[in-house]
């Protein structure tokens, strides 16, 4: 209710594959440190609330964002975690965001979006 878990699933005809940070490292899934690759099945929910999509991405867009992914290990806060400000799961989907080029606004209940910003 007061804040929002940010993730990507990226899907096609071969795989599909959930990417999100997570409060502890190498906790399930394929990790790098705090980022995990299904550690959770694509539709779990997280805190006790149902998933549900927030914006989805088709050809350009999405292949920017799952060459992203692919190279997770440069998100610059792979070994560190904090709920607030920051850097959390939603400072890893803004991170991707910025560096696939994609313009999309988060939520403000999105806490820790704009972690790389403040920051600075």
């Amino acid at each position: 209710m007061f804040a929002w878990h940010y993730w990507f699933v990226v899907s096609d005809a071969a795989s599909c594959h959930r990417w999100e940070v997570w409060q502890t490292k190498n906790a399930g899934g394929s990790c790098i440190g705090h980022v995990h690759c299904d550690l959770k099945r694509p539709e779990d929910g997280v805190g006790g609330g149902p998933s549900r999509i927030a914006a989805a991405w088709e050809g350009e867009p999405a292949r920017r964002i799952a060459a992203v992914l692919q190279n997770a290990g440069n998100y610059p806060w792979c070994e560190r975690y904090r709920m607030w400000p920051g850097p959390n799961s939603n400072t890893f989907v803004a991170w991707v965001l910025r560096e696939a080029g994609v313009d999309q606004a988060l939520d403000p209940r999105g806490i820790g979006r704009k972690y790389r910003i403040a920051a600075r």
